[in-house]
This record gives C-alpha cells, structure tokens and sequence, in this order.
C-alpha cells in the first residue's frame, strides 16, 4: 500500500487544526468571558477613564476577579467587581487602577493588607483607593523640570565652554590615563584579579573620556545656539514669546479670580454654582433612574404532548428594582379560551363549557422576590390568580407554580414546571399543565425560552414616574 503524500498530510493537518478551532470557537461562544462564581466587592474612584466593564481584577499579577459595574455615586465612580471565591481580601487592601503596558488596556490591582486582620465580606467595599496618574499635573511639573535643566545646561555651558574647558577636559583625561598605566605597573602579573581591575579601569577611562567628548559636543552646541536648549538660552525671541505667554495667562488668572467670563462666574458666583449643581444633580438622578429600571423580553414555547398542540407566551418583565417586577404579556393556546354558559332547559340549569380558539389570552402580573423565592399575582391568562417562582444555582434554575381560573363548578388551572439556563439566553423548560382539570385537559409538556434585556426599552421608560 502507497504511503500517504505530503500534499495529503498538511491537507489533513489542516483539517484537524480546523475542527480544533471551531471547537474552541463554540466553547468560547458558548461559555464567554464573565464570571458566574463570586462574591461582589465595591470600591469607589474619584476617576475611572479608560477602565471598561469586565476588565481584570488582579493581585500580584494574578487574575481574582473581573469588574462587573461601573456607575457614578455621589459625583464618584463606584466600580462594582466579582472576586473568585477562594480569594480573601483584608479589610485594609488598596485598590489602584493600572495600565498593561503604555498604552494598554486599564485593570485594577489589589494591594494586599496586613496580614490577620479581617476579611471583606460580600458586598463590602473596600475603603482605601489610590488615584490615577493626572497627566496635566504631570506636565506641570516636567515644565519645572526643563527649567532647572536649562540652569544646568548654562552652568556647564559656562565651566565647559571654550578653549580653557576643552583643555581641563583633556587633562583630567590624561591623568586618569596615567593612573592607570601607573597601577598596572605596581601589580604582579600573575595576579588575575588585580589584572581584571585594571583592565575594567582602563576600559571605565575610556568610556569617559567619550562621555566628556560628548558632553563638551553638547555644551558646545547649547553656547552656539543649536537644538531647542540653545535656542531658549541664546535666541531672544523664544524668551520673549514665552515671557508674553506667560504674560497672557497671568491676564486670564486676573480675569477668572475678578469674576469675568464664563470660567471666571462658574468660579466666584455662588448662583452660577448652584445652578451648575442643580444641573448635575438632575443629570445624575436621571442616571440613577436609567440603571434602576431593567426590562426583560421573553419568548416560550410548550409542546403539549397528550394534545399534540403547541402553546406559546410573549411576556415583557419590567424590573424597576431588584425586589420588584411587573409582567405583561400575551399568550397564544391551541385549546381556546374557556368560557361557561349556564343554559336552561325544561326548567332545568346546566353550565356548558365552550371554547374560543381565535382568541388570545392576557397576561398582567405584579410581583415581589424576597432572596431565593418570588411571589407574582394578578391576570394569568386573562383570569384571576397567583404563582410562585423559586430560584436555585445563580437563578440559572427555576421551579414555578401557578394556580389560576377559579371557579366552583370546576377545578382550578394548576400548572408546575422547571427552567434550566442552557445557554446565555436559552432555557429548556419541562412540567405538567392543568393537571387536576376535570374535562381533560391535563397534559405534559417541554419547551424551550429565548430571553434577554432590552437597554433600548429601559431608556425609553425612564420617562415614566419610578413607581413607590
């Protein structure tokens, strides 16, 4: 048997590289870049620029957490982070915004407190946060910084300049030279390590006497006026432009501190601050607003497997706070909407029970969640009733109840099912409808939901009062 090309091995390798990519691809995809296990731990920053949600939480250059939120809080940015659970935080850590490099993304890093002291406990924040770099500040004082460079510069200017400094410079050169050779003379030469010495002495003579070249090089340039250095120290008309400069900003500082201009208001009329301050605060109640309201859309399909039909549900859950929501919705049965009629013949009364199936049904519930347990009640499709939802795993699991259409000749509609979280926005449902009914209607049933939430709508109903 022929053995196998080379054309056909990379064709194979290839292939296999693929199917490993796509793999990780759909992994990825499927498992994404947040952390689902952790306890919340909050520390807030008088400025976050450039640090983005989900952006790393490291400890000696370690990864213990990411960043989960990031909101304004009393005129302060309060970054919101999920810690692994296997990592404890002293209460006395410091918190600091980093960078990756110059120009790389920002992340924040745990300075680690002192040892035995107490833990932060979830949803604590921690106290102590160092301050971003501030890059005006920065340049302020480089400008402090290219003036005593510019003092320096001239001192040596007028040391080194001229023939007499070329000359001094020369001798202290020859003089290093000479005590050299006179060192390698004194020494034995079978001696390796005063051997050494001396060739590192002759090697550090060298290197000075080219650093002295150099530096009379640039002495010399700055005297002639060459580079920027030398234009400040030799050309007048440099001096004057940025004596005027100066000039013009002490004129804008006079006018600012006398009140004039828009700046100069903003700083000394009490009435300017204040409005200025209304404003904010109206800007910030208005944020406020905007993040405490959620909205959810939710799509969910039910096969009813002892009628063969398919029963489905569009909800809106409207979330103004984390312990209270509001559900609207529509609902679509293939049974039909029930209806009782009582019909009398030969003076006797029975009830008929009859069915609508072109009509929809109408969902208006109100509900409360306290931790792990919600309780809803209000319209269940289109009648009176209630329900219960219990939450386990991170709300990635739900078992609910409802009991609803009341009424004394027949059974009330109980219906009980399970949700399990398959992917981010996908949930596989499974549980029992009616199953008590007395005409019957009880059946088994699995489906499937697409939910997730609309930033779009929650900004559109923030018009609206925050319900009290």
């Amino acid at each position: 048997m022929n053995s196998i090309s080379t054309e056909a091995k990379v064709g194979l390798f290839i292939l296999v590289g693929l199917v490993i990519l796509g793999y990780m691809s759909f992994k990825v995809g499927q498992t994404g870049f947040g952390m689902r296990k952790g306890y919340p731990i909050s520390v807030s920053f008088d400025n976050v620029a450039g640090l983005k949600k989900d952006a790393s939480v490291q400890m000696a250059g370690v990864e213990i957490g990411r960043v989960e939120e990031i909101r304004l809080q009393d005129g302060k940015a309060l970054v919101s982070m999920k810690i692994s659970p296997g990592v404890n935080l002293e209460r006395d850590v410091v918190a600091a915004i980093k960078t990756h490099g110059i120009l790389g993304d920002k992340y924040i890093e745990i300075i680690p407190g002192t040892k035995g002291e107490a833990y932060l406990k979830s949803g604590e924040q921690i106290a102590r946060a160092e301050r971003q770099a501030d890059f005006d500040k920065l340049l302020n004082e480089l400008t402090y910084v290219m003036t005593d460079i510019r003092k320096v510069t001239t001192s040596l200017g007028n040391t080194l300049g001229g023939e007499e400094g070329e000359a001094n410079l020369r001798k202290i050169v020859t003089n290093v030279r000479d005590l050299s050779d006179h060192l390698n003379q004194a020494v034995v030469r079978n001696d390796e390590k005063f051997a050494e010495m001396i060739s590192n002495l002759r090697n550090a003579s060298v290197e000075m006497e080219k650093t002295f070249a150099s530096l009379s090089d640039i002495t010399g340039g700055i005297n002639r006026g060459e580079g920027t250095v030398g234009k400040l120290v030799k050309n007048p008309d440099i001096a004057d432009r940025l004596n005027k400069t100066l000039a013009s900003l002490q004129s804008i500082s006079d006018k600012i501190n006398e009140g004039k201009g828009t700046i100069g208001k903003l700083v000394n009329d009490e009435e300017t601050v204040k409005n200025l301050n209304e404003s904010l605060g109206g800007i910030n109640r208005y944020v406020t607003k905007a993040e405490q309201f959620r909205t959810f859309v939710n799509y969910h399909g039910e096969y009813l497997f002892d009628k063969s039909n398919f029963k489905s549900y569009l909800d809106l859950k409207i979330q103004p706070k984390e312990d209270r929501f509001y559900l609207l919705g529509v609902v679509y049965d293939p049974r039909g909407r029930r209806t009782d009629k009582e019909i009398t013949t030969g003076g006797v009364t029975t009830t008929q029970t009859e069915y609508d199936k072109g009509g929809l049904l109408f969902d208006a519930q109100l509900g409360k969640r306290w931790k792990d347990l919600a309780l809803r009640g209000g319209l269940l499709e289109s009648t009176g009733g209630v329900g219960v939802d219990y939450y386990m795993f991170n709300d990635k699991f739900k078992f609910s109840f409802e009991a609803f259409d009341f009424g004394s000749d027949r059974n009330p509609h109980l219906k009980a099912w399970a949700d399990y979280q398959l992917f981010k926005h996908v949930y596989l449902s499974a549980g029992w409808d009616d199953f008590i009914s007395r005409h019957g209607n009880a059946s088994l049933f699995g489906g499937f939901s697409i939910r997730f939430e609309d930033d779009d709508l929650k900004y559109l109903m923030t018009t609206t009062p925050i319900p009290k």
